[in-house]
């Protein structure tokens, strides 16, 4: 026998949970009934009803009795309407065993006005959900339940504290004691990521590895005039002729023992750093965004002779500007950038690409920076150029 009465309380509390939230909270004028035509009650008026009428009414008499619901009579004194009794929607919700949206929305609100934060994704995410809450809006595009918010929150404020490459399911089990837990929200995470710092990176491992988490162990490439040892192996890269693969936990054994030339050059993008091979640099490849342990590297290269000249070339977009100020701030070292300016841009107008929304917003915030004048001609010109176009067209 169906459980008529978990039937009847559940759609009448779908229908009281939609009108409450279209009238932003309010309980004024809430009139939620089931008419007695639904089809819940379809045994109720079928022709065999003899078999179900006597049961549900023995259930709607039992749910009057528990005041959950009242009952209205047609003129023929038959079954019309099932009200729910919103003053009594407290117990149905405990009688149901399902969770109160009401109850749900004031624990959510009173854990976001608890949670103090300086990461700026986190502001503005807490600002946003406890804005749309406020007005009783649905926030289940982001997160389900509270359990799932302090998961995803928790895991940005640990993304944000990155410094070095991190393996993920290592970053998973260090953090939430579960090796395989990240990946399972790692997509929730993201959304809010995307959302409220406007990344337009649609490759999940893409945006990972901007806050150094990875799939697989990093490398930075290596080649030129340059003799480095690891442990205690040294390497003669001008005689080796070719460039060289070192992960990350390789370069906390790295020591430079000779720079032969004047310049070293990083490099934003693989195809342009296997291309490039002017002999007058020392070519760096550190994959976008650097860490903590790529920075050793250069660092040490600068500390062997602080008279050379450190270049960067990268993309002339805002991704590739903003990599360059994230180069010179952390490392300290005095880069200048090589071929990321206006004239590189004209010479190339055939590859150019026009901006995203993205990148107007991102430029925008940067056009009274370093690049200020790059960064207007861009904006004005709507173009930005890959490091790979100027390669193939050079």
């Amino acid at each position: 026998m169906k459980k008529y009465d978990i039937l009847i309380l559940n759609e009448l509390l779908d229908k009281y949970e939609q009108s409450k939230l279209s009238k932003e909270g309010s309980n004024r004028n809430i009139h939620k009934s089931l008419k007695a035509n639904h089809s819940i009650l379809r045994d109720y008026w079928s022709e065999d009803s003899y078999l179900y009428k006597d049961q549900i009414n023995m259930i709607l008499d039992e749910l009057v009795r528990k005041d959950f619901v009242s009952i209205r009579l047609s003129k023929n004194k038959e079954l019309d309407y099932i009200d729910l009794r919103v003053e009594s929607v407290s117990d149905i919700y405990k009688f149901l065993k399902r969770s109160n949206p009401e109850v749900d929305r004031t624990e959510l609100l009173e854990y976001l006005a608890s949670y103090v934060s300086s990461n700026q994704i986190i502001q503005e995410f807490i600002i946003f959900i406890t804005n749309r809450l406020t007005k009783f809006q649905s926030v289940q595009t982001y997160f389900d339940n509270l359990k799932d918010l302090k998961l995803y929150i928790k895991a940005i404020e640990a993304m944000s504290s990155l410094e070095e490459d991190t393996l993920k399911r290592n970053f998973s089990k260090r953090v939430f004691n579960d090796s395989k837990l990240f990946e399972k929200i790692e997509n929730k995470v993201l959304k809010i990521i995307r959302e409220f710092t406007n990344e337009d990176k649609d490759d999940n491992d893409e945006l990972l590895s901007l806050y150094h988490l990875v799939k697989t162990p990093t490398f930075a490439y290596i080649k030129g005039k340059l003799t480095i040892k690891v442990k205690n192996q040294v390497i003669d890269l001008s005689k080796y002729g070719h460039e060289i693969a070192l992960s990350s936990s390789a370069l906390l054994d790295f020591d430079v023992m000779e720079v032969s030339t004047r310049k070293v050059i990083t490099i934003e993008n693989l195809t342009t750093f296997v291309s490039f091979n002017n002999p007058e640099y020392v070519i760096v490849y550190l994959g976008g965004f650097h860490n903590s342990v790529k920075r050793k590297l250069l660092s040490k290269i600068y500390g062997y002779n602080n008279e050379i000249e450190f270049f960067h070339f990268g993309d002339i977009d805002a991704g590739g500007l903003l990599i360059f100020e994230d180069l010179v701030s952390k490392t300290n070292i005095p880069f200048r950038p090589y071929m990321m300016d206006i004239a590189t841009l004209e010479n190339h107008k055939d590859y150019w690409m026009t901006l995203t929304q993205n990148d107007k917003k991102k430029l925008e915030s940067m056009i009274d920076g370093r690049f200020a004048q790059l960064v207007k001609y861009m904006i004005i010109n709507n173009c930005k150029l890959e490091q790979e176009a100027i390669q193939k067209a050079d």
